[in-house]
């Protein structure tokens, strides 16, 4: 649940918001690189141009953004793994982060939520996700949303010479209803 205090707007992010996203994105980069699964230098290689693109996708693709008084604070995003049929039945969640300054309030489970609730909306069976860890944090809040563990990639980025695991999760619709 969402901290009393604070009063965020969940929305859909659109290209107009990728000098925010990558603001966002830089911070969180600069913190912790091990959850984003690139280092910072890599962060700052991505274009405003790229951004833009990325917040263009067509849906089901969505990026939502948590605001706090008008700054993006957090983000969580879903999109198709491939263009094909056959695997329009799953979306992969990715992006979910939140500014250090705003960490432990709630606003990433509420986007989480609210990217979920869009792919089962839009014809999803299934969200998928990969958790670059340590990071009990994302495992934790993950797990008591639903998802499940279904296997580990590891060495799945190498960071300054340090390999770290991705632990996979999935959510079946059919277990989000039980949950939900």
């Amino acid at each position: 649940m969402i901290e009393p205090s604070v009063r965020i707007e969940v929305r859909r992010l659109l290209p107009d918001d990728a000098q925010a996203f990558s603001s966002l994105r830089r911070e969180v980069t600069a913190q912790n690189p091990v959850p984003m699964g690139l280092t910072f230098e890599e962060e700052l290689t991505r274009t405003l141009d790229g951004f833009k693109s990325q917040l263009s996708s067509p849906l089901p693709n969505a990026v939502f953004g948590g605001f706090v008084d008008g700054e993006l604070v957090a983000t969580a995003a879903v999109s198709r793994v491939s263009p094909f049929p056959s695997s329009h039945h799953k979306l992969v969640m990715w992006g979910v982060f939140t500014s250090p300054r705003y960490r432990r309030r709630g606003i990433s489970r509420a986007l989480v939520d609210r990217a979920i609730q869009h792919a089962f909306a839009n014809g999803a069976r299934r969200v998928n996700l990969q958790v670059y860890v340590p990071n009990e944090p994302a495992l934790t809040m993950y797990r008591e949303m639903g998802f499940t563990e279904c296997g580990v990639e590891h060495e799945a980025v190498c960071l300054a010479g340090r390999y770290y695991d991705g632990v996979n999760m999935t959510l079946a619709n059919e277990r989000h209803e039980q949950i939900g």
